[in-house]
C-alpha cells in the first residue's frame, strides 16, 4: 500500500482466556514513537495481505450496530471497543481452541477514507534471558507465553471496516467450533456475507485451468502461457479477472471445454464471473513461470515474456517431446 496512512487513535485490550475476565483498558494507547511505528507496520502489512476477504454485513448482523454506534460517536473508542472486546472474549471462552490475544483497535485514514481496524495479536511463545541472583549469579532462559507478533510477522486474524462504505475486510482462521473446523469471526461474531479472498479466487482459476490443460490438452504449455497473459491483461486494464474472457481466450474454439472450466470454478467456490484484484496479489499475476524438465533442467520465465515468440518458443514435436528455444540473448549471466 503506497498510500499515506494516518493513525488517529488506538486502544489495546487483553483477552487472555486463561483468566476468567478480560483486562479492558480505560484509556487510549499511548502512541510513543516505538509503539506508533509498531502499530503502523502491522496496519500497513494487514491492508496488503492477499488473504483479505472483502465482504459486507448481513442485514440481520447485530455487530453492525456497534459500527453504527462508533460512527456516530467516534470520540468513544474506549467504550465501543470495550463492548466489542467483551463480545470476542465471551466467544473465545466458550471455544477454547481460539487463541488468547491482545485486541488492538485502530482508527486510521488511508486516501481520505476512514477505517476502524480490529487487529487480533495472537499470543506466541518466546524466550528471554533472566539473571537470577537467588543462590549465586546465574543466567537462565525463560519461556514467555504471551509474546506479541514481531513487526515482520503477519497477523492471522483481523477485521477492518470502512466507516464510509461499510465494506468489511477480514482475515480469519478456522478453529474447532462445535466439533468441526469453521470460521467464527465472519460467520458468528460479525455475521457477514460469504466471501473468498482474491488470492483464493486467483488460485482456483489457476489450478482449474492447469488441471483441464493436463487432462484435455496433454499439458499444452501454450495454453498455460495464454492464461497468464489474459490474467495480466485483465488486471492491467480493469483491475479484475474475467472468467468468461479466460475461458474464451485460453480454450479458444472449444465450447465444451470452456463450459467445463466455468462449471469447475463454480464447484470450487468461485461464483462471480468477474472478481476485483488489487496490487496485493500483483506478484502472483506477474510471477515467473518455472518449468522443470524430466532431466532436471529448470527454466524460469517472467510472466510478461511467456508469449514473446521473439524471446522464447515452445514447440510440440511429433514424437511427443517438447522443444524450448530461448532467442536473442544479449547477455548470459551465471548465478
Amino acid at each position: 500500500m503506497n498510500s499515506e496512512l494516518t493513525i488517529n487513535k488506538s486502544i489495546l485490550h487483553v483477552l487472555d482466556t486463561n483468566a476468567s475476565i478480560p483486562v479492558l483498558s480505560d484509556v487510549l494507547l499511548k502512541m510513543t514513537p516505538g509503539v506508533k511505528e509498531y502499530v503502523e507496520k502491522h496496519v500497513q502489512k494487514s491492508m496488503k495481505d492477499p488473504d483479505i476477504k472483502r465482504t459486507v454485513f448481513r442485514s440481520q448482523s447485530s455487530f453492525k450496530e456497534h459500527i453504527s454506534d462508533y460512527r456516530g460517536h467516534s470520540d468513544e473508542l474506549v467504550r465501543v471497543s470495550r463492548e466489542i472486546s467483551q463480545l470476542f472474549f465471551d466467544y473465545m471462552i466458550e471455544n477454547i481452541e481460539i487463541p488468547s490475544a491482545d485486541l488492538v483497535f485502530v482508527d486510521f485514514n488511508v486516501d481520505h477514507e476512514v477505517y476502524l481496524g480490529i487487529f487480533k495479536f495472537n499470543y506466541k511463545h518466546g524466550y528471554i534471558h533472566y539473571v537470577n541472583n537467588d543462590n549465586g549469579l546465574s543466567n537462565d532462559i525463560l519461556v514467555q507465553p504471551c509474546v506479541l507478533p514481531t513487526e515482520s510477522q503477519k497477523l492471522d486474524e483481523f477485521v477492518v471496516i470502512n466507516l464510509g462504505t461499510d465494506e468489511v475486510l477480514i482475515k480469519e482462521k478456522k478453529y474447532l467450533i462445535d466439533n468441526q473446523k469453521d470460521f467464527y469471526i465472519s460467520t458468528t461474531l460479525l455475521l457477514c456475507e460469504d466471501a473468498i479472498s482474491e488470492k483464493e479466487a486467483f488460485d482456483i482459476v489457476e489450478k482449474t485451468v492447469k488441471k483441464i490443460i493436463a487432462t484435455e490438452y496433454s499439458g499444452d504449455y501454450e495454453k498455460l502461457n495464454t492464461l497468464k497473459q489474459v490474467m495480466a491483461d485483465d488486471y492491467e486494464a480493469d483491475s479484475e479477472i474475467d472468467i468468461d474472457n479466460i475461458a474464451n481466450m485460453t480454450f479458444s474454439g472449444d465450447t465444451l471445454v470452456q463450459t467445463k472450466f466455468k462449471e469447475a470454478v463454480e464447484e470450487n467456490g468461485l461464483y462471480d464471473k468477474k472478481f476485483q484484484v488489487t496490487a496485493n496479489i500483483e506478484n502472483k499475476i506477474f510471477k515467473k513461470q518455472k518449468f522443470v524438465t524430466d532431466t532436471g533442467i529448470e527454466i524460469s520465465i517472467p510472466g510478461d515474456q511467456l508469449n514473446r515468440n521473439d524471446i522464447i518458443e515452445f514447440r510440440n514435436n511429433p514424437d511427443g517431446t517438447i522443444s524450448v528455444e530461448i532467442k536473442n540473448i544479449g547477455l548470459l549471466n551465471q548465478r
